[in-house]
């Protein structure tokens, strides 16, 4: 496409007499205007027929939705960051950039560092005119009409729809950026200003027909996962939102059966979306309720079925809730506050028990368990209780998600004493840092390397359909003293991963508190391989280290005691490889370091078990873990601080839990 070309591509022509309903109702006017071609005439027309029939009022019943990924200033209010656009100083993934008060956007620039691609993306979903529209809406100041005005002729002259074009291979006009401005922004956005004197009749019809060819790059060049679902939210809207384009019929049916068939397509029976990620299960969901929300007040309606297995998703954020309220960032998850989330979500579901239990206090309506297991999905959730003060552990036995994967199987996290003690890398930029293939590597987890070489499920992933349908690998008993888990990964370690050494865990939380003991885990790995490996047994402790001794590492917080092995603790190293270190948010640059005990012990078969003791004062102070390297032993003895010991077989405590 030529240089000089610019957007929207639709001629009069085409728009007014192909994408146009001329029989739907109040078209009359523009409908005489296209019979004699008189296209000057029809935009007028248009213009008035839009300004006439938009409902504000239906639309604003809708409450504001801030937008996804928008970026201020640190201490910027909105009212700032909207003097700041206006200035046309626009930050992207946390990178501003002044193009200059008075001067045009780039709506194909990257100003960052390394050329990260997502600032160009990100950019392109129009966040800040959202942001505009609302400080619009409380302010009714012209000067944010007219940059929303401005930006939008300068992106739509700019941003030339690119017709088939993989998404990839373009700037502006991803089908995911395309789902989120017709499915999040651009809605809320014309039904602000579509009546200001900065909204002309001439942006007016170019926003109509941008849309139109929002609405054939949506149904025509779709994705799968998470962008599909945000690709047909959008789809939907139009086909809502634009009732006068002639294919919104098609459009909401397609997007709709679409929407239906991937509620069965990707989420697990047990409700977690096939990436297992927390960050963009929520982004799934979040997307059905935009539609639901736009659908309902417009007097369109969704199916029974999907709001049924919409609620049954929902439900998993208290499955996997830990004791601050909060989701762990799974995968490329996210740490989020679950009851902010579900004000939003009683919206659609206001009689849903849990929500309301969790909103409202509503005790009918707390869960009828402390711990769970999710047999589909893969992870088992180990929990005292549901109070602040409570402790809570989880054991990942999950095949590989379908997206946003890190490699990471068996790798547990323990939330006590109210912090994640025992926590992991977290989710980072998606650069090409050493810090994100860090925090994507089997060596930001708590699990096993062997020779050096991480998991690599990634190399010889294929999904299938039916594998949603398919069972963890996951063995699990539920008790009111131990709570057992137990994995294997047999995938193998390195480039080229073969199978032949397999890792097999065992998970025991004992939640007893006797003796005034905090609850504790005691994690039993069994390696097998007929060569001789070097295992290396990771734990990423966010406390202050206080001492290295022969067999346990004490922390201000917690001890890490082990039956085996040499052990040093790591921390904020970068050579010869990354460990130790903790994403603290997803912009570049968000990052700390973090002790990571590393014990390492050369073997062919071996067993290891490890202790981990939350404690406080000496209470839950671990001296030593006895344990047999045998793997067919299974006998261990914890002796405490305190003097006091506990010994069990594994086998006694997995058949009487």
């Amino acid at each position: 496409m030529g240089e000089n070309v610019t957007g929207p591509l639709l001629s009069d022509r085409r728009f007014f007499q192909e994408c146009l309903n001329l029989e739907y109702e109040g078209m009359q006017e523009v409908k005489a205007s296209v019979l004699k071609e008189d296209f000057c005439g029809a935009r007028k027309a248009m213009a008035a027929y839009i300004r006439r029939t938009l409902d504000p009022e239906r639309f604003f019943t809708i409450p504001y939705e801030a937008p996804e990924n928008i970026y201020k200033f640190p201490e910027e209010s909105d009212e700032d960051a909207c003097r700041r656009i206006c200035r046309h100083t626009l930050i992207s993934v946390g990178v501003p950039c002044e193009y200059g008060e008075g001067k045009p956007v780039d709506w194909k620039a990257n100003p960052t560092y390394n050329g990260y691609r997502e600032w160009t993306w990100q950019l392109n979903r129009h966040n800040d005119w959202k942001l505009l529209a609302h400080e619009y809406r409380k302010t009714h100041n012209r000067r944010l009409a007219e940059t929303a005005a401005e930006l939008f002729t300068s992106w739509v002259r700019q941003a030339v729809y690119p017709g088939d074009c993989p998404g990839y291979s373009t700037d502006c006009w991803r089908t995911i950026e395309c789902g989120i401005r017709m499915g999040a922004n651009w809605p809320y956005i014309l039904f602000t200003f579509y009546n200001t004197e900065p909204f002309t009749d001439d942006i007016l019809i170019d926003w109509y027909k941008s849309v139109w060819e929002h609405g054939e790059r949506l149904s025509r060049n779709h994705m799968t996962g998470n962008w599909l679902i945000m690709e047909m939210n959008g789809l939907a809207q139009i086909g809502i939102l634009y009732p006068q384009f002639i294919l919104s019929g098609q459009w909401l049916s397609q997007a709709l059966g679409s929407l239906e068939e991937e509620l069965d397509r990707q989420i697990y029976p047990d409700g977690f979306q096939y990436e297992l990620s927390t960050g963009y299960a929520d982004v799934v969901v979040n997307n059905y309720q935009r539609l639901i929300e736009v659908a309902k007040a417009f007097g369109k309606t969704v199916s029974e079925g999907m709001l049924e297995k919409l609620a049954k998703a929902c439900e998993l954020d208290v499955k996997l809730m830990m004791p601050d309220g909060c989701v762990p960032d799974i995968n490329d998850g996210k740490h989020r506050n679950v009851e902010e989330t579900f004000q939003c979500r009683k919206r659609i579901f206001p009689e849903n028990k849990t929500i309301r239990w969790i909103t409202e206090k509503f005790e009918t309506g707390k869960p009828d368990f402390t711990s769970i297991a999710l047999p589909w999905s893969g992870f088992l959730v180990m929990r005292t209780g549901w109070t602040t003060e409570d402790s809570w552990a989880l054991f990942d036995a999950a095949p590989f998600g379908k997206a946003h994967q890190h490699e990471d199987k068996l790798s547990l996290l323990f939330y006590a004493n109210g912090k994640l003690l025992l926590t992991e890398g977290g989710n980072y930029a998606y650069d090409t840092s050493e810090m994100r293939r860090y925090v994507l590597s089997t060596r930001a987890h708590n699990t096993v390397r062997v020779d050096a070489k991480d998991q690599n499920r990634l190399k010889n992933y294929a999904w299938k359909e039916e594998d949603i349908r398919e069972k963890a690998d996951l063995k699990w008993k539920l008790g009111p003293v131990w709570d057992y888990g137990e994995s294997n990964y047999r995938e193998g370690y390195g480039e080229n991963p073969c199978p032949g050494t397999v890792h097999n865990r065992r998970v025991f939380f004992n939640k007893s508190q006797k003796e005034g003991k905090p609850p504790f885990l005691v994690v039993v790995d069994r390696m097998a391989s007929d060569e001789i490996h070097r295992y290396e047994w990771l734990w990423h402790i966010d406390s202050e280290l206080e001492a290295v001794q022969k067999g346990r590492i004490s922390f201000h917080e917690i001890d890490a005691a082990f039956s085996a092995g040499e052990a040093e603790v790591i921390e904020g190293r970068e050579e010869p490889e990354w460990q130790g270190f903790k994403a603290v948010g997803t912009k570049q640059g968000m990052y700390r370091k973090l002790p990571c005990v590393s014990i390492k012990a050369d073997a062919g078969q071996i067993r290891i078990v490890t202790v981990l003791s939350p404690c406080k004062g000496l209470s839950g102070r671990v001296h030593k873990v006895t344990a047999s390297a045998m793997p067919e032993e299974d006998s261990v003895v914890i002796s405490f601080e305190d003097g006091t010991e506990i010994a069990f077989r594994e086998q006694e405590i997995i058949q009487t839990v």
